[in-house]
């Protein structure tokens, strides 16, 4: 090996493991001698020349080293990617959790790693016998957005769509009426994977022109590929419920904003790609029972999104926003349960969040019988389940115990169900003794799904 005259970068520990040490001592270098020091003997000169060979060998092997150490650490990580692709493929997201955790590819939530999280089958079946004679339809925003479905919301550039959409995220967040409709108080996600800054600002102008805090509405920023596989959508879940976590509230919408900045690699005008899309949103919903929507920019048309027709045969309700002269509408223009037509007219002010710095909010304008001002709105019903995890709640209050190992409830109050049972069938009233069985099972099925509850053999307590 050749010997060079610079030494490289070893610090001590790497030196002492190479063994160098053992066979000069300390590092020195020739040019370390002391002013008017005799010159090095021959021998001495022929020692050093040996140290410099032993040296420069002793960074090369700690180099050698160093790069099986990477190329290691990029073999394991292919192994295991390709494990979460096997499991996504298969349909095992419970796997998918536990490896994307695994990872560090998105932070997990603790509560798809405990002891005794409930199993969740893959099918939802329901016996025909079984089938509610009027299955009531869970609204988050009054005639507008239902949970389990989704919508898209569609304009050209400058038109208003990510305003009025963040608007209606931060009053469901509030639980505050919408144009005059009532909403169903949750935990809003909005993904921003454009212009996130502008998002915040905007977000910062409401609580300013409304005076409000303290909001289960978080803003998400960064890379999401919703084509490539569902993979993404299965972390941004997982980032969803360490938010839940932190709330206590379950996710009601899921926004993403916008379609295009999520595609990924793909063509948003083959239906092989969309119809990917599609199948990430589907991931989304299924694991969270939550509403979404994603923001799309309007095509050769201005009220259909661009690209491929899947998106329009995969959505509920689509909406698109129309910009005349600052006098803007947000217009339903086909639905799969409801009405089509105008939905909210609304004007844009201008509210200061900073030095030099100003965001919009919307101001509700009159459109037709809809008044954002003047309608007076009844708070949206308590759905089956809710009261149900109330009753539950109760239960825990007056009967709960601390069981005897904390790994068993992660240290939550447990209850019996059948003490729990007893109060939603007190609650139903003059209901016949199969209208409550039948409904309790039905609000505890639900709360097992959406992860809401836990339960062991008789146990049950709040997630």
């Amino acid at each position: 090996m050749p010997v060079t005259e610079t030494a490289p970068d070893i610090d001590e520990d790497d030196y002492e493991d190479t063994g160098l040490y053992h066979f000069i001592g300390p590092l020195a270098e020739l040019s370390d001698l002391e002013p008017g020091a005799p010159e090095p003997s021959a021998a001495e000169h022929a020692h050093h020349l040996e140290f410099m060979r032993r040296r420069d060998w002793a960074a090369a092997e700690l180099e050698r080293l160093e790069r099986e150490r990477e190329r290691d650490q990029r073999m394991a990580k292919l192994r295991l990617d390709r494990d979460i692709a096997d499991a996504a493929r298969s349909g095992d997201l419970a796997k998918v959790a536990t490896l994307t955790g695994k990872s560090n590819w998105m932070p997990a939530a603790s509560n798809d790693n405990r002891k005794n999280s409930a199993k969740r089958d893959r099918f939802e079946i329901t016996f025909f016998d079984d089938i509610e004679e009027e299955t009531p339809k869970v609204e988050i925003l009054e005639s507008i957005l239902g949970e389990g479905e989704f919508t898209d919301v569609i304009g050209k550039p400058g038109s208003g769509k990510s305003v009025i959409v963040t608007d209606m995220a931060c009053h469901i967040a509030a639980g505050m009426p919408w144009h005059g409709r009532a909403v169903r108080k949750g935990l809003v996600v909005y993904f921003a994977a454009e212009r996130r800054k502008l998002t915040l600002r905007r977000m910062a102008a409401f609580r300013k022109h409304h005076g409000v805090s303290g909001l289960p509405l978080a803003v998400f920023g960064g890379k999401l590929d919703m084509t490539a596989n569902v993979l993404d959508a299965a972390a941004l879940t997982q980032a969803v419920r360490s938010v839940e976590e932190r709330f206590g509230v379950p996710c009601a919408w899921v926004i993403i904003d916008t379609l295009s900045r999520t595609f990924g690699g793909g063509d948003q005008n083959a239906s092989k790609d969309m119809g990917k899309y599609v199948q990430s949103v589907d991931e989304i919903i299924r694991a969270l029972h939550c509403h979404v929507t994603v923001v799309h920019h309007s095509g050769w048309g201005e009220e259909r999104g661009k690209g491929a027709i899947d998106l329009d045969g995969a959505v509920d309700t689509s909406f698109y926003v129309k910009n005349s002269g600052g006098n803007f509408t947000l217009v339903c223009d086909g639905t799969n349960d409801g009405e089509p037509g105008p939905v909210a007219a609304f004007t844009m002010q201008s509210v200061e969040v900073g030095p030099s710095t100003s965001a919009p909010v919307v101001i509700p304008q009159k459109l037709g019988n809809l008044s954002g001002v003047t309608r007076d709105v009844e708070p949206a019903k308590p759905t089956q389940r809710d009261i149900a995890l109330s009753h539950l709640q109760e239960a825990i209050a007056a009967e709960g115990v601390y069981p005897p190992d904390p790994d068993f409830s992660d240290g939550a109050m447990v209850v019996k169900e059948e003490a729990w049972r007893e109060r939603c069938y007190a609650a139903a009233g003059d209901a016949s003794p199969d209208a409550k069985r039948k409904s309790f099972q039905r609000a505890k099925a639900a709360l097992l799904r959406g992860d809401i509850i836990r339960e062991t053999g008789q146990w049950v307590w709040p997630a």
